[in-house]
C-alpha cells in the first residue's frame, strides 16, 4: 500500500477542508509544523481514517469536531466531519473514506457514522467493496498499526517496563498475518480433558456415557461438579486481576497527574509575578502619558507659532500673486521719473501730472524688497521655530508606547483570570496522594484475595486430578472407556503437532526479527548493543554488561530497530512480498543527537517503500534533495485552534 493523497474536512483543529498529495515514487513526504500547529492531529487523521480509533493525548479534547465551526453554527444543526484517504495497492487504485455526523445540542452528539472503501476500475469509475473494514485489516493490519503509524513524541512503550503488552500486541498481529492464529484457534478448540466444552473434554465425557454404571456416573458427576468450582475460582482470578490492573493504571495515572498538578504555592506564585506585571505596565502606561503631555508643553509655543507661521505665508503669497505691477518696472527707476526735475520719460515722451500720479501708484506698490524675496527671508528665518521630526516622532511613540504597555497589562489580567480559573478547576494534590494511597491499599487486598484463590484453586485441583485417577481406572475396565481413550490419545497427539508446528513457526519469526533488528541497531547506534527477542516477541536490547539501561535517543534508535525490523521481516516472507508498508512518522527525531538522527536518516529507506513525516525541525540539510518529494508546512491561528496546510517549506 502506498497513499497517494489524504483529504480532511472539519477534523479537530482543522476547520475547512484541505488536502495532502503524498510522494509515491520512493522519496520522503515532509510536513513541516511548530509545536501545536497540528502535526499530531495530523497524524491522527491516517489513523482515524483507517481504523477509526484515535489516541489523544490526555491534555486535549477527545471531540474530533473543530470547536470553533461548532461554535458558529445554529443550535440542532447537523455537521460532518470527514477523512479520506486515497491509496495504491498492487497497480489498483482505492479510497477509504470515514465520516461523523453530529448534531449541535448543549453537549453535541453523534448521530451517524459511515465507512466506505471504493475502488477504480479500468474505466476509471469509483466501485463501492463489501466489508472495508475487513478489507483495510488484511491491507494494513490493525495490531500493527502503532509501527506503521509511529509517534515519535512519546516513541513506543518503554520495551523493558511495557516489554510484555508490546510483545502481546505484536504477536498477536504477526501471528494473524502469518495464519498462525489459525494454529492457536485449532489448539484452543481442543482444547484438555479439564473442560468440558472442548473436543477433549466432550471425548473424556464419553468414556462414561450416562446410566452405564452407577458408581462411575457419581464419580463423573463429582469430577464435573470439582471443575465448574475450579473454572468458577478461575474466573474470579481473572475479574481479579482485571481489577488490579485497573487500579494499577489508577495508580500511574494519578501519579502522572500529580506531577502535573500545581501546588497553591506555585499558583500563588504565578499569579503574584503577573500581577506586579500587570502593575508594571499600567505604571507604564502613566510615564508614557506624562511624556505625552511634557512633550506637547514643551512643544505648545513652537506650535502656536508654526501656526502663525503657515497663515502669515498663506497672506504674503497671496498678495506677491495678487499685486501686479509691470514687468521691468523697479524702484530705482520710478525714483528717476517721480523727481521733480524730471518732466520727460527716458523713451522722450513728456509726462504729464496724471501720469506722475499713475507712477506714485507703482511705487506705493512696490515692498522694500520683493514679495517673492521676502516670503523666502520668512521661511527661513521662521523654520526653526516650526515643529521638527524628532519632536513629532516623540509623540508619536509616546501614543505607541501607551497602546502597547495597555494590551500587555490586559495579557497580564486575561492571564490572571485563566490560571484562577485553572485552579479552579484543579484538583487538589492532597486529594490525589489520598485517592493514590486508596487504589494502593485496594492493590494490596486484590493481591491478597488473588492469593487465597490461588491456594484454593491448587488444592482443587490436585483433587479433580485424584478424582480423573479413580474415574479412568473404573472406565478404562469397560470397552465404551478404552474406546474414548483411545481416541483422545489420537487427539492429544494431534494437538501436540500442532504445539510442535507453532512453537517452530514462533521460534523463526522471533529469530528472524532479533536478527533484523540487531542488523539495523549496528548501522544506527553509536555503541554496541546486543538483542535477543524471545518467542513471545518480547526484545531485550543489553550492553556488554547484560544492562538494559538506555539513554533517551539510544531508546529512540531502539525504537526505530524494533519498526524497521518488523518491517523488514514482513518483505522477507514470501507469503507477503507482494504487500507494502507505509510509515508515518510524527516527530522522529526529537530525541536523537545529530549523528543518531542522520544515521536513522540513512536507513530509512530500508524501512518501508513509502515515508512520510510531520517535523519541528527543518531537515532539508540532512536529506539529500533528491531524496525530498511534497513538502507542506502547517500554519496556526494564535490561539491554535484552527489550522491550515500550505504546500511548500514557508518557514521563514
Amino acid at each position: 500500500m502506498k497513499i497517494r493523497k489524504i483529504e480532511y474536512e472539519n477534523f479537530r483543529n482543522f476547520k475547512d477542508s484541505g488536502s495532502i498529495k503524498c510522494s509515491t515514487d520512493g522519496r520522503v513526504t515532509i510536513i513541516y509544523g511548530k509545536n501545536g500547529d497540528g502535526k499530531t492531529t495530523l497524524h491522527q487523521l491516517f489513523q482515524w481514517v483507517f481504523y477509526g480509533d484515535v489516541k489523544f493525548n490526555k491534555t486535549a479534547t477527545s471531540k474530533l469536531y473543530n470547536l470553533s465551526f461548532e461554535n458558529d453554527i445554529s443550535y440542532s444543526k447537523t455537521f460532518d466531519v470527514k477523512g479520506s484517504i486515497e491509496f495504491e495497492h498492487n497497480g489498483e487504485l482505492y479510497r477509504l473514506t470515514r465520516t461523523c455526523k453530529y448534531k449541535k445540542k448543549i453537549d453535541t452528539i453523534l448521530i451517524a457514522q459511515d465507512l466506505r472503501l471504493s475502488k477504480q476500475d479500468n474505466d476509471h469509475n469509483w466501485k463501492n467493496l463489501d466489508r472495508p473494514q475487513e478489507v483495510i485489516e488484511k491491507l494494513l493490519p490493525s495490531g500493527l498499526a502503532e509501527y506503521f503509524f509511529f509517534d515519535g513524541e512519546s516513541m513506543i512503550a518503554d520495551l523493558r517496563v511495557k516489554g510484555r503488552e508490546s510483545a502481546n500486541k505484536l504477536r498477536k498481529a504477526l501471528y494473524s498475518m502469518f495464519d498462525l492464529d489459525l494454529l492457536e484457534l485449532a489448539l484452543a478448540h481442543i482444547g484438555s480433558t479439564d473442560l468440558s466444552t472442548t473436543v477433549l473434554g466432550q471425548l473424556y465425557k464419553k468414556k462414561a456415557p450416562a446410566g452405564s454404571d452407577k458408581v462411575i456416573d457419581t464419580q463423573k458427576a463429582e469430577i464435573e461438579n470439582i471443575q465448574r468450582q475450579i473454572s468458577d475460582i478461575k474466573q474470579q482470578i481473572e475479574l481479579k486481576n482485571n481489577e488490579k490492573a485497573k487500579q494499577k493504571a489508577l495508580v500511574s495515572n494519578i501519579s502522572e497527574n500529580i506531577g502535573q498538578v500545581k501546588s497553591k504555592v506555585q499558583y500563588e506564585k504565578e499569579r503574584k509575578y503577573l500581577k506586579n506585571s500587570s502593575i508594571m505596565r499600567q505604571q507604564d502606561m502613566k510615564n508614557d502619558q506624562h511624556e505625552f503631555g511634557n512633550t506637547v508643553m514643551a512643544m505648545f509655543p513652537q506650535l502656536l507659532i508654526a501656526k502663525a507661521v503657515d497663515k502669515a505665508a498663506k497672506i504674503l503669497n497671496f498678495q506677491a500673486q495678487s499685486t501686479k505691477v509691470p514687468a521691468g518696472l523697479n524702484k530705482e527707476l520710478l525714483s528717476y521719473l517721480l523727481d521733480t526735475d524730471v518732466d520727460h520719460c527716458i523713451c522722450g515722451r513728456h509726462l504729464s501730472a496724471e501720469e506722475k500720479q499713475h507712477l506714485k501708484m507703482y511705487f506705493n506698490y512696490l515692498p522694500p524688497l520683493s514679495y517673492a524675496s521676502l516670503y523666502q527671508n520668512f521661511i527661513a528665518k521662521t523654520q526653526q521655530l516650526r515643529t521638527s521630526s524628532d519632536a513629532q516622532k516623540k509623540l508619536k511613540n509616546c501614543i505607541q508606547q501607551r497602546i502597547k504597555h495597555s494590551n500587555e497589562a490586559v495579557r497580564c489580567n486575561e492571564k490572571i483570570r485563566a490560571l484562577d480559573e485553572d485552579e479552579r478547576k484543579s484538583p487538589e494534590i492532597e486529594d490525589l496522594v489520598v485517592n493514590r494511597q486508596q487504589a494502593e491499599k485496594k492493590i494490596d487486598e486484590l493481591d491478597e484475595l488473588i492469593s487465597q484463590f490461588k491456594k484454593q484453586l491448587f488444592k482443587y485441583e490436585i483433587y479433580r486430578k485424584k478424582l480423573k485417577a479413580d474415574f479412568d481406572k473404573l472406565t478404562d475396565a469397560t470397552e465404551t472407556g478404552r474406546e474414548a481413550t483411545l481416541k483422545i490419545e489420537i487427539m492429544e497427539e494431534v494437538k501436540n503437532e500442532f504445539e510442535l508446528r507453532l512453537q517452530n513457526r514462533s521460534k523463526h519469526y522471533s529469530q528472524k526479527l532479533e536478527t533484523n533488528i540487531q542488523w539495523l541497531l549496528n548501522q544506527m547506534l553509536t555503541s554496541h548493543r546486543s538483542v535477543t527477542v524471545s518467542e513471545e516477541f518480547a526484545v531485550k536490547v543489553t550492553d556488554s554488561f547484560n544492562d538494559e539501561s538506555k539513554s533517551e535517543g539510544q531508546f529512540a534508535v531502539v525504537s526505530f530497530a524494533y519498526i524497521g525490523g518488523i518491517l523488514n521481516m514482513l518483505k522477507e516472507e514470501e507469503c507477503l512480498q507482494e504487500k507494502e508498508y507505509p510509515l508515518v512518522l510524527d516527530g522522529p527525531f526529537s530525541k536523537l543527537d545529530q549523528e543518531q538522527r542522520q544515521n536513522v536518516i540513512d536507513m530509512l529507506p530500508n524501512f518501508a517503500p513509502q515515508v512520510i513525516i510531520f517535523s519541528k525541525d527543518d531537515l532539508h540539510s540532512d536529506f539529500d534533495e533528491n531524496y525530498i518529494g511534497h513538502v507542506y508546512t502547517l500554519q496556526s491561528n494564535d490561539e491554535k485552534n484552527i489550522a491550515t496546510v500550505k504546500e511548500g517549506k514557508l518557514w521563514k
